[in-house]
C-alpha cells in the first residue's frame, strides 16, 4: 500500500489487474467466425468471458474467454462471474498496429460512466466490468495476435483507507462466516445466477444479510454513516483487491458519498480445496469515499464531476500464439 497525498497517516488503495486467459478453443471459434461469419467485417462484435475467485495462492486474477464467448446467452462456468467486452477483429496486421486504442478505450470508459450515472451498472453490475479485445488472426499462417485490457475509471483523488485489509477470519466469528456463505449462497440461488459480481451487506454479532446493489435504500435505510459492500474478488493477495472494484468504487462515490462517509469492503474469495469450502482467505478493510460528491451538485457543477474522471487501465498486453 502506497502513501495516500494529503494525510501521511492514510494510505491509499491499490488494486491488482486482470491478466487475459484466452482459450485454445476462443481462436478456433474466432477462426470459424472469420471465414463463415465475419470475412471482410470489421464492425465491432459483442463478446463476453469470465472470471473466477477460488483459484489457489499465487495464480493471477484472470479473465478468461473460451469457445463460447461469442454467445452473450451462453451460460456461465459454475461459481464464475460473467463480463462483457467487444471485439474488434481487423482485417490486417497493418490495420491491427493501426488500431486508435486510445479512442476505443475513451469509448468503452463513457459507456461504463454512462452506466453509472444512469443507474444502469446498479440494476446490472455485471457493466462495470467491461473489457476491449482488439484482433488479427493471420489464418494463412495460423498467427494471432491480440490486444486485450479491462478499463477502469480513475477518481481525480486516490481512495484513502481507513482500515487496512485483514483477513475475513480475523473479523467474522465462524458463526458468522457460516451465515454469509449461507445468505450468499441463497441470493445466488433466488436470482438463478452462478455468482454475484457485487452485493450488500449488513451484520452483527449473529445474524449476515446479503442483499442486490438496486435495493441499496431500502437496505440501508438505517445506515448513518458507514456501508458495507461484498465484492466477487478473482485476486487471492493478502493486502490488495482485484480490478473489479475499481469502477465499483467510482459508482460508489457517485451514489452514495453524499449520504456515507466511507466504505467496508469485504473482497468475497471463495475456494475449495479437497472437498472443503473456505472463505476465510477473503480480505475486508474500510475506505474513504472522496470528498467530491459529498455536497450535492448543481446540474452545470456534474458535469465538472464526470470530467474530472479520467480512464485508466491496467498493463496492457500483446501476445502472438503460434
Amino acid at each position: 500500500m502506497a502513501a495516500a497525498t494529503g494525510d501521511p497517516g492514510l494510505f491509499k488503495l491499490q488494486f491488482a489487474p486482470f491478466s487475459s486467459a484466452l482459450d485454445v478453443g476462443f481462436w478456433h471459434e474466432l477462426t470459424q467466425k472469420k471465414l463463415n461469419e465475419y470475412r471482410l467485417d470489421e464492425a465491432p462484435k459483442d463478446i463476453k468471458g469470465y472470471y473466477f475467485n477460488g483459484d489457489s495462492a499465487g495464480l493471477p486474477a484472470r479473465l478468461t474467454l473460451e469457445f463460447s464467448a461469442f454467445d452473450r446467452n451462453a451460460p456461465t462456468p459454475a461459481h464464475c462471474c460473467p463480463a462483457v467486452g467487444t471485439l474488434y477483429n481487423t482485417n490486417t496486421l497493418e490495420a491491427f498496429k493501426a488500431a486508435d486504442k486510445k479512442l476505443l478505450l475513451e469509448q468503452a470508459a463513457n459507456e461504463i460512466w454512462e452506466s453509472i450515472k444512469s443507474g444502469a451498472a446498479l440494476r446490472n453490475p455485471v457493466l462495470l466490468n467491461k473489457f476491449l479485445l482488439l484482433t488479427f488472426a493471420d489464418l494463412k499462417k495460423y498467427h494471432f495476435y491480440y490486444w486485450f485490457c479491462s478499463p477502469a475509471l480513475c477518481l481525480p483523488e486516490s481512495i484513502p483507507l481507513i482500515q487496512g485489509p485483514v483477513g475475513l477470519d480475523q473479523r467474522f466469528s465462524p458463526k458468522q462466516i457460516q451465515a454469509l456463505e449461507r445468505a450468499y449462497d441463497d441470493l445466488c440461488q433466488a436470482e438463478g445466477v452462478p455468482a454475484l459480481p457485487y452485493f450488500l451487506i449488513k451484520y452483527d454479532e449473529n445474524t449476515v444479510l446479503v442483499s442486490l446493489l438496486k435495493h441499496y435504500s431500502g437496505f440501508f435505510q438505517d445506515q448513518r454513516t458507514k456501508i458495507t459492500v461484498g465484492v466477487y474478488d478473482p485476486c487471492n493477495l493478502a493486502q490488495y483487491p482485484g480490478w473489479p472494484l475499481r469502477n465499483f468504487l467510482v459508482l460508489a462515490a457517485h451514489k452514495w458519498s453524499s449520504s456515507f462517509q466511507s466504505v467496508e469492503v469485504l473482497c468475497f474469495r471463495d475456494r475449495t480445496l479437497q472437498g472443503v469450502r473456505d472463505i476465510t482467505h477473503s480480505i475486508i478493510f474500510e475506505v474513504k469515499l472522496p470528498e467530491m460528491a459529498f455536497s450535492p451538485a448543481a446540474e452545470g457543477e456534474k458535469s465538472t464531476i464526470s470530467t474530472s474522471l479520467s480512464m485508466c487501465s491496467p498493463p496492457l498486453n500483446r501476445e502472438q500464439l503460434c
